[in-house]
């Protein structure tokens, strides 16, 4: 694991090309990333801690941009940097604004056969992505969570109680529930969110899309909605994220 202050754009290609090295067909590989993200032009780039601006946001001009951009990684660098991984199962998971724009495709859980990058990367490689947004959406972190939205519905929920053991209930929670399980508890625990936070919501508006901050309701804004891609194939020994208490009969 990578903490923030090591996140920076040569140490996370350096330890996916150590993965790449030790990585054999028999393996499982996670790669989790959990930070900030944007898409540019057709581009979705990773930022790392290094990201080569240190003004305030609201200063950020096209020069600025430039040079964050320069310190990114691109979803085509990933790609580069993933190609070399042989295993057996390989996830990768990005909770990051503007996430889906690494997989292009706008269909879920389909190859893009026409396309090229990540999203075909991923196909030709049966790979498991996970984004935490559509291409043109925010990733809400919120406080109280201590995470954001995506990260709180995949370990919190998912895994440490488990909820994500559901189809069917038998005491494992299977990649593919875990997966499925954070795509439809995302949207529900936004709006959980908003109506908790009511009126302070209102005051300090929480827009997911450009141009919603016109939208007095929150609750009538776009809600955050992650990106899944996996080949429809069943696996014949499917991953087992973590066994749960015994399902009773």
């Amino acid at each position: 694991m990578i903490d923030n202050r090591d996140a920076t754009r040569r140490d996370i290609l350096d330890e996916i090309a150590k993965i790449a090295k030790r990585a054999e067909p028999e393996d499982a590989v996670i790669i989790y990333f959990a930070g900030h993200g944007t898409a540019e032009g057709s581009r979705f780039y990773l930022i790392p801690h290094d990201l080569g601006y240190t003004g305030g946001r609201a200063a950020v001009d096209a020069a600025a941009l430039e040079q964050v951009m320069a310190h990114s990684i691109s979803d085509r660098e990933l790609e580069l940097a993933l190609e070399g991984i042989d295993a057996g199962t390989q996830l990768l998971v990005i909770d990051a604004c503007n996430s889906g724009q690494a997989l292009e495709s706008q269909e879920w859980r389909r190859g893009p056969m026409n396309s090229q990058g990540l999203a075909q990367l991923a196909y030709e490689k049966g790979m498991y992505v996970l984004t935490a947004a559509q291409s043109y959406q925010a990733a809400l972190e919120v406080a109280r969570l201590g995470h954001g939205l995506l990260t709180y519905a995949l370990v919190e929920e998912g895994v440490v109680r488990g909820a994500a053991d559901d189809s069917p209930h038998d005491g494992d929670v299977l990649l593919r529930e875990w997966l499925d399980y954070a795509t439809m508890r995302v949207p529900r625990l936004q709006r959980d969110t908003l109506r908790e936070s009511g009126r302070a919501l209102r005051v300090k508006p929480l827009v997911f899309v450009e141009g919603e901050e016109r939208i007095p309701d929150a609750e009538q804004r776009s809600l955050q909605r992650p990106r899944a891609f996996y080949r429809r194939e069943l696996e014949s020994r499917p991953l087992v994220i973590m066994h749960t208490a015994p399902a009773r009969q």
